[in-house]
């Protein structure tokens, strides 16, 4: 029983941590994207892909940032430091 409960305490202090999530190279342009307004469809014509794809990339981060909207999602990619305002100009995104 010991044995569990160390492996219980660690998981939460894990938990604990606020380490910013690994984006990819496609979330963070989705993300990127989102921030100047675009919808999932735009975006989707933009990245050359469907919107399910899109929407499935927005999903993932959600999921890794815990949070349930868009808007949230860019606020926390921003706070954590996964994308920046400079980097709009720096990519080229118009």
């Amino acid at each position: 029983m010991p044995a569990h409960q160390k492996h219980d305490s660690l998981h939460e202090a894990a938990s604990e941590i606020d380490l910013p999530a690994k984006l990819t190279a496609k979330e963070t342009q989705v993300l990127l994207w989102c921030l100047k307004g675009k919808t999932s469809w735009e975006i989707a014509r933009i990245q050359n892909c469907s919107v399910s794809t899109v929407n499935f990339h927005f999903s993932n981060i959600r999921r890794k940032f815990a949070v349930s909207s868009r808007s949230a999602a860019l606020l926390k990619a921003i706070e954590v430091g996964a994308i920046s305002l400079a980097s709009i100009e720096s990519r080229g995104v118009p």
